[in-house]
């Protein structure tokens, strides 16, 4: 073998060292091991953070349903306390309607309403909504109205003309008609929808059962709507394992 080959053995040697081997003598494989194992624990890290993100995001939903059950419970229990037993429609475990002014809008009468008028002179009657059902009483009796229009400062306009006579300080108030309803979906998912002058809503949602009860004045269950002293409503939700009631006791 000549010194010509012999050199271009030395570098070929030299040259496969160096695929295997870089300047600091780490080994190739040893390199991809490495990259390998990041790899792995950056994806462990990824989907840990992936389910810690899930859970953070379930707990929120939660928190906020929580919040929103309080307080649908809340409003249920105002409304419900301005009912009285003459003024219920429906009582039963899947509905529970009835009357009451629950934005107590409330006004009098300035001067004397005789049969056949319209238009009533009031003391305030701004911001009561046309179609509204009002309630006309004086101390002998009460008619019950609807508003062709919106209320203005001093007056009322009716659809109807009142049938009695009414004296000036004659009480005028809003009747709303209110209702809370159980409706199941598809899914199997109970929401409990509210209703007031027919505009229905989904009050509490993605529950998994809720059903009203009614209890007489001596604590025995009816359904008989005079006889309602008190109105149970128990909820039980998907987002909870507590099953949650609320108790309402009605005015006298």
């Amino acid at each position: 073998m000549n010194q010509g080959n012999v050199t271009r053995s030395a570098r070929w040697s030299q040259h496969s060292i160096g695929l295997v081997f870089d300047e600091g003598g780490v080994c190739l494989t040893e390199l991809m091991v490495s990259l390998t194992a990041g790899v792995i624990v950056l994806a462990a890290a990824l989907n840990a953070f992936n389910v810690a993100q899930v859970h953070a995001s379930k707990q929120q939903k939660d928190l906020r349903h929580q919040q929103d059950l309080r307080l649908g419970l809340e409003v249920f229990e105002q409304e419900v306390r301005l009912a009285v037993a003459e003024s219920i429609v429906s009582a039963t475990p899947d509905e529970f309607r009835f009357h009451a002014n629950i934005s107590a809008l409330r006004t009098v009468t300035t001067g004397s309403v005789v049969p056949g008028q319209s238009v009533i002179t009031v003391q305030d009657g701004s911001g009561w909504s046309e179609g509204k059902t009002i309630i006309i009483c004086s101390q002998q009796a009460c008619e019950a109205h609807r508003l062709s229009r919106s209320g203005q400062h001093y007056q009322l306009t009716l659809t109807e003309p009142v049938a009695l006579s009414f004296p000036p300080g004659a009480s005028v108030e809003v009747n709303n008609r209110v209702g809370y309803y159980t409706k199941r979906d598809e899914n199997g998912t109970v929401k409990l929808m509210r209703v007031v002058d027919g505009g229905a809503n989904t009050f509490i949602g993605d529950l998994e059962n809720l059903h009203f009860s009614y209890w007489d004045e001596h604590g025995h269950v009816t359904q008989q709507p005079s006889l309602v002293k008190r109105v149970v409503l128990e909820i039980e939700s998907n987002h909870s394992q507590h099953r949650m009631m609320r108790e309402v006791s009605l005015r006298s």
